[in-house]
């Protein structure tokens, strides 16, 4: 493994990390994560806010899609593919609450794969959570069932690893399919991050994605966040290629996506939480360091597209309540 892949693999435990530290403390629920966890650590409270708003707006979209491929029977149809899906315990999440799709797709490297599928059978609560006709293939590095597949491959070779490994499992092209890419396409070279895009486009009529990215390279934060990253050893190869909101959603359009809306963490945060919600989240902790939260939230964004006005995404928006 060339090293630099095992550094942004790291990345998928850091993840976990804040994710574990926001709901050990209230600001999200899931019950899930600490079982991914070995050394939970308390992060700071600014970071643990926005942590909220990523993980509030992911699920906003993961439900809105379950509601949208829903039939009037209640049968489950569509697709998620979570690209680089790391230690993501959505699937457990939505599964508890009976809101799965037809078929439920992670990708991500062997060795996070094979942890995860570890991580999995040692929890009691999670193995519980698994379809029963569950098997474990490949060493131990992939699940595989109708409903649920975790899946080893790497992004950079997505349409002639990850694609057939897909089909293998069932993906079906003319289903909707929703993809999730929190913090992954980034740490990618653009020309791997636009042939998933372009095979996407190509391939699936009715497509819809939510990325999570880091964004504003060249103020003075977004030079120091790059600085940081580099001193621990990571890139964010695509950062440049797309470093506003408008370029991010313009990758989409370019391609002849139907619609595509970027937003930063900041306005999510500060317009499209509830009232309510800011103030349970100012209960937990005193957030002293408003400015530097806003600083960096206007640091990440959100970006949703679709390919078609197919009324499973077109009902569908980063601004709708849950």
């Amino acid at each position: 493994m060339d090293s630099s892949d095992a550094i942004v693999q790291g990345t998928s435990n850091d993840a976990a990390v804040s994710r574990e530290s926001a709901a050990r403390l209230g600001y999200i629920n899931d019950p899930f994560i600490r079982h991914f966890v070995k050394r939970p650590l308390r992060r700071a409270p600014l970071i643990n806010r926005g942590t909220h708003s990523r993980f509030d707006g992911v699920q906003r979209i993961l439900r809105q899609f379950i509601q949208q491929t829903r039939g009037s029977d209640e049968h489950a149809c569509g697709q998620i593919v979570v690209l680089g899906a790391g230690m993501d315990t959505s699937y457990f999440l939505l599964r508890q609450q009976g809101l799965l799709p037809h078929r439920y797709f992670e990708i991500d490297f062997s060795d996070i794969t094979a942890k995860k599928a570890a991580t999995i059978y040692k929890s009691s609560a999670l193995r519980a959570l698994l379809p029963q006709n569950t098997v474990v293939a490949e060493g131990g590095s992939e699940l595989h069932s109708a409903e649920y597949s975790l899946l080893a491959g790497d992004l950079r070779e997505f349409e002639s690893l990850v694609v057939p490994k897909l089909m293998a499992r069932g993906f079906d092209c003319t289903e909707p399919t929703l993809f999730l890419s929190e913090c992954v396409l980034i740490y990618l070279d653009p020309q791997h991050s636009d042939a998933i895009i372009e095979w996407i486009t190509a391939n699936i009529a009715h497509a819809g994605i939510l990325t999570y990215e880091q964004i504003l390279p060249t103020d003075r934060f977004g030079q120091m966040m790059i600085e940081n990253l580099r001193a621990r050893g990571l890139e964010l190869r695509g950062l440049h290629a797309y470093p506003t909101l408008q370029s991010n959603s313009q990758r989409f359009l370019d391609l002849g996506w139907h619609s595509a809306v970027a937003v930063d963490l900041a306005t999510y945060h500060e317009q499209l939480l509830k009232d309510s919600e800011r103030e349970r989240l100012a209960k937990i902790e005193f957030l002293d360091e408003w400015e530097e939260f806003m600083l960096l939230a206007q640091h990440y964004a959100f970006t949703f597209a679709y390919t078609s006005q197919s009324s499973h995404f077109a009902h569908m928006d980063i601004g709708k309540p849950n």
